[in-house]
């Protein structure tokens, strides 16, 4: 799959990559409870306060798409994931909670 260049993503297009390859990295960075409500089948889950410590898990090659509730702690792990050479980072505008709303109503909103 070729790299998204983009810094951010919405939930229509990252579906849409979803569809052409289930293995993208989709990392969500909420807490246990959180994703305990919503998540997405296959995600990688890395809170955000472990993110420091388990960065190395992702692969640097290729997209990480970076998914929290509506964006925002996401958008500040992209930044940093991109401080440590992880250029490939990308931020999922409207979090899980758009993702809920507009691709999978199966997936409860909180």
């Amino acid at each position: 799959m070729p790299i998204y260049k983009s810094s951010e993503i919405t939930v229509h297009e990252l579906n849409k990559l979803r569809e052409y390859n289930k293995k993208i990295q989709i990392l969500d960075v909420r807490e246990d409870t959180e994703r305990d409500h919503a998540s997405i089948k296959g995600s990688i889950h890395i809170k955000l306060g472990e993110i420091a410590n388990r960065h190395i898990e992702l692969d640097k090659e290729k997209n990480i798409f970076v998914m929290c509730h509506t964006g925002t702690r996401s958008q500040a792990v992209v930044k940093w994931l991109k401080s440590q050479g992880y250029n490939h980072s990308v931020n999922v505008l409207g979090g899980i909670d758009a993702w809920a709303a507009l691709i999978d109503r199966t997936i409860r909103r909180y």
